[in-house]
């Protein structure tokens, strides 16, 4: 739900929303915690919890670096995998079109209505993580008539083999695609996240109030808020600003559109 919600936002918006709640995690809550007896900070305290504080703050820089490393390969495959599949149908198409038949040009045109398909009815789905059932019959048909080519020369022959080949590797891209296209942080890391989060909360609380501390509850929180909103940016590669486009598509789209040979 959090995910759905903040994804909507733009990525100046969450870095914005993110760094705000770090503030009040890490700043405002160890002050109002402290205003509790139970909880009021002692020199021993203070002693405590700068034995704690470089561990867990060096863990916690560690895990998000560790995160953020993977989110952002993640993106970057997924990248890789969106403009080599756009690149295999256009490879496809410019196979068809050298095949010299009269019938090719019905298959090129539902070929050209796929990739619109890709474009227009599946990249929205690919957010939660589907493919398109349109676009899965689309490909299904035009499947069903490359099987159904005859060749009649020895070079129909030999593209047809190039063709069927080229064909399989369009669909085992598209269901990498749709595949990947629900990669995600596994939420384990999210709540290792947290605790260390609370943890640095309950470490702050024991600090006695001084002018170097009060910079460094400020310096801590907007740095760990704009990690974190960079992680959140790149966990998921089809949802925020900054998801993977649809451009390689559309840009295979029009040159298939005047392509002659």
């Amino acid at each position: 739900m959090f995910f759905n919600w903040i994804y909507k936002r733009s990525n100046i918006q969450i870095l914005i929303i993110l760094v705000m709640f770090f503030v009040v995690l890490l700043d405002v809550m160890p002050r109002i915690l402290q205003s509790i007896p139970f909880f009021a900070p002692t020199e021993d305290s203070t002693r405590l919890g700068l034995s704690l504080f470089g561990s867990i703050i060096t863990l916690s820089g560690l895990l998000i670096g560790f995160l953020l490393n993977q989110a952002q390969t993640n993106f970057r495959e997924v990248q890789s995998l969106v403009s080599r599949e756009a690149g295999q149908i256009n490879n496809l198409d410019r196979l068809l079109v050298r095949y010299g038949d009269p019938s090719i040009a019905i298959m090129r045109k539902e070929l050209f209505d796929y990739m619109n398909s890709i474009v227009n009815d599946e990249w929205d789905l690919l957010k939660e993580g589907q493919g398109s059932p349109k676009t899965h019959m689309l490909w299904r048909g035009i499947s069903r008539k490359l099987l159904s080519l005859e060749p009649q020369t020895n070079r129909q022959t030999a593209m047809y083999t190039d063709i069927l080949k080229k064909a399989e590797e369009v669909a085992e891209s598209r269901e990498s695609r749709i595949e990947r296209s629900s990669a995600r942080l596994p939420n384990l890391f999210w709540v290792v996240i947290i605790i260390c989060m609370v943890a640095l909360l309950g470490i702050n609380t024991l600090f006695l109030p001084s002018d170097s501390f009060f910079m460094g509850f400020k310096i801590l929180p907007v740095t760990l808020g704009a990690l974190i909103s960079l992680l959140v940016i790149t966990d998921q590669p089809f949802k925020g600003q900054s998801s993977v486009k649809a451009e390689p598509f559309i840009k295979i789209i029009e040159s298939i559109k005047t392509r002659t040979e």
